[in-house]
């Protein structure tokens, strides 16, 4: 038997009728697209070339790879 239901903050909410018991498995099939498109300007990451530091002009050019060597002496690998 199909429930209805709404999600609200990545919970769904079903009408007051259904009687579904907790840990029972169930499969959501959306009957509409969502209207509200995602803001990636909100987020800050997706910026990081507007907040992040640059690096230091004398900063090795394999730092990311090689940073065990640089920080703790380890061999190079």
């Amino acid at each position: 038997m199909p429930y209805k239901g709404v999600i609200k903050e990545n919970i769904v909410i079903l009408e007051e009728n259904a009687k579904l018991y907790d840990g029972m498995r169930v499969i959501i099939t959306p009957t509409e697209e969502s209207e509200i498109e995602p803001d990636f300007n909100a987020d800050p990451f997706l910026r990081v070339d507007e907040w992040a530091p640059l690096p230091p002009k004398d900063a090795p050019v394999d730092l990311a790879h090689k940073h065990d060597f640089y920080l703790y002496g380890k061999e190079k690998q």
